[in-house]
C-alpha cells in the first residue's frame, strides 16, 4: 500500500471538511456539523496510521497542527465565527502544550527489538529526557542550548546515520576513528543504508565509549583506555549467560548467548562529537561494531524510565515492568 498517497488523500478530505464545515457553519446553521465531526474521527486515526508506518517525524507534525489551528483561530475570528474560534482556540492549547512538553521535556519511544535486553524488553515503552543532553529545535534535532553531554554507561535515544538517506559513510566513520576500516565496513555500510529514510530511524543503545576514549574490543571483553570493563557472572545456563557489567560507576545486567557468539576484534579512537553504543544483549544487536559511531547531533535524549510494557495489540497493557533504567 503507498501510504504516502492515503496520507495525502487524507489531507485534502480534511481541507474539504474543513471548508464544508465553515460553509454548514455561517449558511447552513451548523446543519452537518454533526456528521463531519463523525467522520472526522476515523479520518484522523487513518491519518496517524500512516504517519506511524511512514516513519514520519511526529515533531514536524505537531508542529504543523499547532500552526494550522493558530491559522483558523485568526481565520475564525475574520469570518466572525464563534464556534470556529472557541475550537480552534482549544486545539491551539492543548497541540501547543504537547509539542513544547514533547519537543524539550520527554519524548515516548518504544523498544522495537530484543538487542537491549534484559534491561529492555521488546514493547516496553520508555520516556526520554530529551533536556538531559539540551534543549532542540522540535523541527529537526539541532542543539539550541546545551547541557550535559551523555556519559559513559548511559541508555541513549539516537538516529544511527545509516538510516537516514542524507548521511554519507564518513559520518558513522570520521577520519581516524577506525584504522582497521575495510571494503568489507564500507559494503556492510551501504547495505544498511539501503533501507534508509528521509527522516532515519531512532535505536535504543548504552553508550561503552566517549570523545577522547580508545575503545578496544577483544572478543566479549571490552577495555576503554586500556581498563578492562569488569563485569561479574549472575546467571548461566546452556543457552545464554547473564553478567552485571560495571561502567561509570553504573551496573547494569548484560547478555551473552551460549549458542551464537558474536565475537568482534576492533580499536577504536573515538573523536570529538561522537560516541561508540552496544546493545546489552551482546551477542543479538547490530550497534557501533556493525556500522560505527553516533554523532552528538543524532542523540535525541536519554533513557530514563519504562511506563508502560505492551507488546503487542493482542496483549493487556501492563505497568509491572515500571522502574528506572539503570
Amino acid at each position: 500500500m503507498n501510504y504516502y498517497l492515503v496520507l495525502y488523500g487524507v489531507i485534502l478530505v480534511s481541507l474539504f471538511l474543513i471548508i464544508f464545515w465553515i460553509y454548514s457553519e455561517r449558511n447552513l446553521n451548523g446543519k452537518f456539523n454533526k456528521q463531519i465531526n463523525y467522520f472526522s474521527f476515523p479520518l484522523a486515526i487513518l491519518g496517524l496510521y500512516c504517519v506511524f508506518r511512514l516513519n514520519l517525524d511526529f515533531g514536524y507534525i505537531l508542529v504543523s497542527l499547532t500552526l494550522a489551528s493558530l491559522l483558523f483561530w485568526v481565520l475564525g475570528k475574520i469570518l466572525d465565527l464563534n464556534k470556529l474560534v472557541k475550537e480552534s482556540k482549544s486545539f491551539f492549547f492543548i497541540l501547543g502544550f504537547i509539542t513544547i512538553f514533547r519537543s524539550f521535556l520527554y519524548e515516548p519511544f518504544q523498544i522495537p527489538s530484543e538487542s537491549m535486553i534484559p534491561g529492555l524488553e521488546v514493547g516496553d515503552f520508555v520516556l526520554v529526557n530529551k533536556f538531559q543532553y539540551g534543549f532542540k529545535n522540535p523541527i529537526g534535532n539541532k542543539t539550541l542550548i546545551a547541557n550535559k553531554i551523555p556519559k559513559n554507561g548511559d541508555v541513549v535515544v539516537f538516529t544511527p546515520p545509516h538510516t537516514s538517506c542524507s548521511s554519507e559513510v564518513t559520518d558513522s566513520y570520521p577520519k581516524g576513528s577506525f584504522k582497521a576500516f575495510t571494503d568489507k565496513h564500507l559494503i556492510t555500510w551501504k547495505n544498511l543504508n539501503r533501507d534508509c529514510s528521509n527522516l532515519g530511524l531512532k535505536y535504543v543503545k548504552r553508550v561503552i565509549a566517549s570523545p577522547g576514549d580508545t575503545l578496544e574490543i577483544k572478543g566479549k571483553e571490552l577495555f576503554v583506555n586500556k581498563q578492562k570493563i569488569l563485569k561479574e557472572k549472575v546467571e548461566s545456563n546452556l543457552t545464554e549467560s547473564f553478567f552485571l557489567e560495571k561502567s561509570n560507576q553504573k551496573e547494569y545486567l548484560i547478555r551473552n548467548s551460549n549458542v551464537r557468539e558474536l565475537e568482534f576484534f576492533q580499536t577504536w579512537v573515538i573523536p570529538q562529537g561522537y560516541y561508540f553504543v552496544v546493545g546489552d544483549n551482546r551477542d543479538n544487536s547490530l550497534d557501533s561494531r556493525s556500522w560505527g559511531l553516533v554523532p552528538i547531533e543524532n542523540i535525541t535524549g536519554k533513557a530514563q524510565l519504562i511506563w508502560l510494557h505492551w507488546p503487542s495489540y493482542g496483549s493487556v497493557p501492563s505497568f509491572a515492568r515500571n522502574q528506572i533504567i539503570k
